[in-house]
């Protein structure tokens, strides 16, 4: 077998022979980067052979200037027989190695609980006697004694012997009706346990976050967020789809997003001083296509027409059934999908915002992430719809994008006479890149400004030192990283940024087309998304991301589907809410409708092709 060698890291490892250079790098570990999922298409895992030799197919040959350099698509390049030695540019690595702080945290607004997802009981067992009743046996007497029955899966019948025999027979049973039944769900000694632990769970295609929560008080112990696992595997939902498709590519990503999610509820236990295992319920919301995938479910007929997905509303599941980490007992409730691009993230997010209360007001639910997810409505009516707006808003797609967290340049203003930035860094300190928030801001600032054309081309006959060209891609450069490193911004993120912004906003206006009304009939705009915190909304509507209506209709809450997540936790109205909520939204898919193209190109421009739609855009040169 060929040996493999990835550098800078150094790490190795030996693969068939025609084994292509991305499933090298998963093996050795190595983070590639593969915003496509390894389909051939974007030229993100670009490599440089420096020994040995890989056959590469010619029909997929990268750009004349990335060829000039030696480089070739890592998907696309298969070994030899020899052994071969491979350079991973830092341009190719995977956007979870670009700086990002895994411990950020939101503050989640509590609500008071009105039933959680498992209750528990005391009892006292009697010892053992000498009529050869079990163990079981007596708590099952016991538990009857106090007028309470129920099931004992086999990983609570586990615990029952020990826990027995540490502090005399005294038991505190967990239990969930979930399944139908009253189901035991962990046993333990009664002064060993916390009942009504609980896991509220963002599962993001970009981020990840995870709260540890007291169900009994509805306080949040501890929050832990990180980049999800899987994002070397494709950047977008539909990356991951086409990494799906290849051998074993289903079992890693399901594995990658359990590895997440594991690791924040064991960080997070840890931080509160609790075992991960005394955690009796969890609830995860996720968009369609990452519901699928912890599950292990196929997802690839959600983007083949008619694009039917496996299922939209998912059982109640053990813990143990999915790999969860904590109480392998504990019921894993997720959060209901509606389409195939409108999942458990935004069903959930939007109980957070006006649109689950009963009124008259029209709003509209935008989540701006990886994918924009959009819901218009209000109590006669719910659309929604999805389009793919890619990891921009959250860092991914930039050379030095980086998600919200310490150290990313978050807010930008530039002299209009120099053309020299003064920019402002999440926690101080030295910028480590620039996130969501500071990209806006830049745009805004340098089209206001004169610098920056509508269709994204930087001006370089101002003769600005900050400007300036690296092969063919005119740059901007905002400041020097701690690496040395300088942190530009070229015309490929700018471009990104412009995509993604239209994209959103071509979703909002295909619904109200559909709908029948304008954007002045909204009353409020509930902006979710984590880079919204840091978002100057002047200069998202400077670049024709949200409409130009008065400022004081915007909203931001946070990460809308985290909160979602902990008041299912915690609440059964509102989980009684959001599963009415679910039934009544009509789902619209702006693919199968021509009109989305048109609002698309329309917006790929900055603010918009129609000045007259961004009366308030006046530019300053």
């Amino acid at each position: 077998m060929p040996r493999v060698s990835f550098m800078p890291s150094g790490r190795t490892v030996e693969v068939d022979e025609g084994t292509d250079l991305l499933d090298a790098a998963r093996r050795a570990g190595e983070p590639l980067a593969a915003p496509c999922g390894g389909n051939g298409t974007c030229g993100g895992c670009l490599v440089r052979v420096l020994s040995g030799s890989v056959r590469s197919d010619s029909s997929d040959a990268p750009d004349p200037e990335d060829a000039e350099e030696g480089l070739i698509r890592a998907c696309r390049s298969y070994l030899a027989d020899s052994d071969c030695v491979v350079e991973v540019p830092e341009s190719s690595r995977a956007f979870e190695g670009k700086g990002a702080d895994l411990s950020s945290v939101e503050n989640i607004a509590p609500i008071q609980p009105d039933g959680g997802l498992v209750l528990s009981v005391e009892c006292l067992v009697p010892p053992p006697g000498e009529d050869g009743a079990s163990d079981l046996e007596r708590l099952e007497k016991a538990l009857g004694d106090s007028g309470v029955e129920m099931d004992f899966p086999l990983a609570s019948v586990r615990e029952i012997a020990g826990a027995l025999r540490k502090n005399g027979g005294r038991l505190n049973v967990a239990f969930t009706g979930a399944f139908g039944k009253n189901s035991a769900v962990r046993i333990a000694a009664g002064r060993e346990t916390r009942a009504g632990l609980g896991l509220a769970v963002d599962l993001g295609t970009t981020t990840v976050a995870a709260a540890l929560v007291d169900t009994a008080s509805g306080r949040t112990l501890s929050i832990k967020s990180a980049y999800n696992d899987q994002i070397s595997m494709g950047l977008d939902v539909i990356g991951r789809i086409n990494y799906a498709s290849r051998s074993g590519g289903l079992e890693e990503l399901r594995l990658a997003a359990l590895s997440t999610i594991n690791r924040l509820a064991h960080a997070a236990s840890l931080e509160a001083g609790l075992d991960a295992n005394a955690i009796t319920a969890a609830v995860i919301s996720g968009n369609t296509v990452m519901t699928h995938l912890i599950l292990g479910l196929d997802p690839e007929y959600i983007r083949l027409a008619p694009y039917t997905p496996t299922l939209l509303d998912v059982p109640v599941y053990r813990a143990g059934e999915i790999g969860l980490e904590i109480a392998p007992a504990a019921p894993v409730l997720f959060s209901p999908c509606v389409g195939s691009y409108v999942g458990g993230d935004i069903t959930a997010g939007i109980l957070t915002s006006g649109l689950a209360s009963d009124g008259e007001e029209i709003s509209l639910f935008i989540d701006v992430g990886t994918n924009g997810e959009l819901v218009i409505g209000n109590r006669d009516f719910f659309v929604t719809c999805a389009c793919s707006a890619g990891p921009a808003f959250e860092g991914g797609g930039i050379d030095r994008g980086m998600r919200a967290a310490p150290g990313a340049i978050s807010s930008v203003k530039i002299d209009a006479a120099t053309g020299g930035p003064s920019i402002t860094v999440i926690g101080g300190g030295e910028p480590r890149g620039i996130c969501g928030s500071g990209m806006i801001d830049l745009l805004a600032e340098l089209f206001l400004s004169g610098r920056l054309d509508p269709a994204g081309r930087l001006d370089l006959s101002r003769g600005m030192e900050r400007m300036g060209r690296a092969g063919r891609r005119a740059f901007y450069e905002l400041a020097e990283g701690p690496d040395g490193r300088p942190i530009r911004v070229s015309e490929i993120d700018i471009e990104n940024i412009m995509r993604a912004k239209a994209a959103i906003y071509s979703a909002t206006a295909l619904m109200l087309d559909n709908i029948g009304i304008s954007y002045n009939d909204i009353s409020r705009f509930y902006i979710a998304g984590g880079f919204g915190k840091t978002l100057n909304i002047e200069n998202a509507v400077a670049i024709g991301l949200l409409p130009d209506v008065p400022r004081e209709r915007f909203n931001y809450i946070g990460n809308a589907s985290l909160q979602g997540s902990y008041r299912l936790l915690i609440s059964e109205r509102q989980r009684s809410i959001v599963r009415s909520l679910a039934r009544r939204m009509t789902y619209i898919d702006p693919g199968s409708d021509p009109r989305y193209m048109d609002h698309y190109t329309a917006a790929l421009f900055l603010p918009h092709t129609d000045a007259s739609l961004f009366p308030s855009v006046g530019r300053r040169a």
